[in-house]
């Protein structure tokens, strides 16, 4: 009989203390509040890891250009001022010509020097538009060669020796200049 006296009372005890005004949770207001505050949070943090994301694309981007544009540089200084695929509109003269040229000591160590020497990394994957091919003109490029069509991700001169990023007019950096013109 003390056993189920015990149950009893302790299943009345329960009762008591699941529907009273006591109970844990939150109210709407609370919820409310909490939701409001996660809000001015994402506010105020999310414009800043886009930015930051921003920049990284950018110094992504940068570091592939000053390396394609050294390796280009290289290729003049060892072949009697003469530019890689030089007056030719050919993607595949300019890259066997580049691909001849050693890696020198590269200032940027995400971009593998390995991968970049047998010919598998480059040219590099513009950040941007996710695509690596070049669009070689046997003339002066001009901005409607590189206004990001999506069909290269790079466009090179192989009169002048100019080499850009194939992306769009619109995307600029923080101070306003266009990337594709960097």
């Amino acid at each position: 009989m003390g056993i189920s006296a015990n149950t009893e009372s302790t299943s009345t005890n329960l009762a008591d203390h699941s529907a009273g005004s006591g109970t844990s949770g939150f109210t709407p207001i609370e919820l409310l509040m909490a939701i409001t505050l996660l809000g001015i949070m994402a506010a105020a943090f999310v414009p800043r890891m886009l930015s930051s994301n921003e920049a990284t694309l950018q110094r992504d981007l940068l570091q592939k250009v000053h390396l394609v544009r050294g390796k280009i540089e290289q290729f003049r200084q060892t072949h009697d001022n003469r530019l890689p695929g030089e007056g030719r509109n050919s993607a595949d003269d300019f890259l066997r010509d580049l691909s001849s040229m050693p890696v020198s000591s590269d200032r940027s160590p995400s971009i593998d020097k390995a991968a970049v020497i047998s010919g598998s990394g480059f040219p590099p994957q513009n950040p941007y538009t996710q695509r690596s091919e070049i669009l070689v003109i046997p003339d002066r490029l001009t901005p409607h060669h590189y206004s990001g069509d999506g069909r290269h991700g790079w466009a090179y001169s192989s009169t002048t020796g100019e080499f850009r990023a194939n992306l769009s007019p619109t995307i600029t950096d923080r101070s306003g200049r266009k990337i594709h013109q960097l």
